[in-house]
């Protein structure tokens, strides 16, 4: 099978959307399929294949919001020979070419609605154009869409739960690669992972920084670099030296193991697509607290490996916090939940199977 991968970045860029690219074209290549990535060259000069998987890096100049306007995509798109074309939301015009290419070509395509395009004031203006004229004619042209959320249809306006075409898949963690860590001495540490700019405010950093003024005991280590970190080390000031900024995090498995439990306090059920690094966490046998809106939501309070907080309320993380009880129990189910629901060679099995049915039946 011949994959085309449509993504506005790809590794050794780092986010949520471009790992998901890579562990799927990496574990599909080594299925014996034949995998191929467009995307935009950032980082500049980054490499034209990754572990022997072709990746076409287009130039770019600019950005609307968070994605690259890349030129020659449509004449990219449009050269190479694919079964399937997926395509990955939320940034608009490589679906949009990817869209328009399978239109043409007849070549299936499935798009990963990981979540809404949103924005505030003029990217809010320009995200509300493009969902009301634009991507009415992508979900028309995708033969599938993918949803990571199975709570994502009922919060997003734009998507219809009744929708034939919609299919679950959530996101998955490299368990061989994020592996059960000994729990660390000293106070109890929360973690926290995130690039720290304004497009990424909804992963709830300041509402984790106001719920740790009221647990004087509780220290917190912020992973991530970005425009808004000295802002955030302002927020942070009146807490001391309980807040540690270790700007980029080059190895996560010593970070997940140097806290007791992580936290994604997520605001914004619109921006918020998965949380991949709740996952990434609990295959290290962390606890998680977050919020009912992340990907993984329903199995968090079931499975016993987290607690759930309303969104945007300091009181209630607080508390949260003040409530766990026996960690490293937690942690052994947060582990074996990984193993069982979340792993890439699973979710790569389910999209396997989507492509392959797609092609027996489009």
């Amino acid at each position: 099978m011949r994959i085309l991968q449509v993504v506005v970045r790809f590794f050794p860029y780092v986010g949520g959307v471009e790992n998901t690219v890579y562990h799927l074209a990496t574990r599909f290549k080594a299925r014996g399929h034949q995998v191929r990535v467009v995307c935009a060259d950032e980082p500049a000069g980054s490499p034209a294949e990754v572990e022997g998987i072709p990746v076409v890096r287009l130039p770019w100049r600019f950005k609307v919001g968070n994605t690259n306007l890349a030129f020659g995509l449509w004449e990219a798109l449009r050269a190479e020979k694919a079964d399937v074309i997926h395509a990955h939301l939320p940034t608009a015009f490589f679906i949009d070419m990817a869209a328009a290419v399978s239109e043409v070509s007849g070549v299936p395509m499935v798009l990963t609605y990981n979540n809404d395009l949103v924005g505030d004031g003029i990217k809010g203006m320009l995200a509300d154009v493009y969902n009301r004229h634009r991507l009415p004619k992508v979900f028309a042209a995708s033969n599938r869409i993918v949803i990571t959320n199975p709570l994502y249809p009922s919060q997003s306006p734009f998507l219809d739960p009744a929708d034939p075409k919609l299919v679950y898949i959530p996101w998955g963690v490299d368990e061989k690669r994020f592996e059960p860590r000994p729990e660390p001495s000293g106070p109890m540490t929360v973690g926290f992972l995130s690039l720290l700019d304004e497009h990424h405010r909804y992963k709830g950093l300041e509402v984790l920084l106001k719920a740790l003024a009221e647990v004087p005991d509780v220290r917190l280590r912020v992973g991530g670099s970005g425009r808004e970190l000295e802002w955030y080390r302002e927020q942070a000031r009146p807490l001391g030296d309980r807040v540690e900024f270790l700007g980029f995090v080059e190895d996560l498995n010593a970070f997940y193991e140097s806290c007791h439990v992580f936290a994604l306090p997520s605001t914004d059920g619109r921006r918020e697509g998965f949380g991949l690094v709740l996952l990434e966490a609990m295959a290290c046998g962390r606890p998680v607290i977050t919020t009912p809106i992340v990907g993984i939501a329903s199995d968090i309070e079931p499975r016993g490996v987290g607690v759930l907080v309303p969104p945007n309320d300091p009181a209630a993380l607080s508390s949260a916090l003040r409530s766990l009880q026996d960690l490293p129990a937690m942690g052994r189910r947060a582990r074996q939940l990984v193993e069982e629901r979340y792993t890439w060679d699973r979710i790569t099995d389910s999209y396997e199977q989507l492509f392959e049915k797609l092609l027996e039946n489009p």
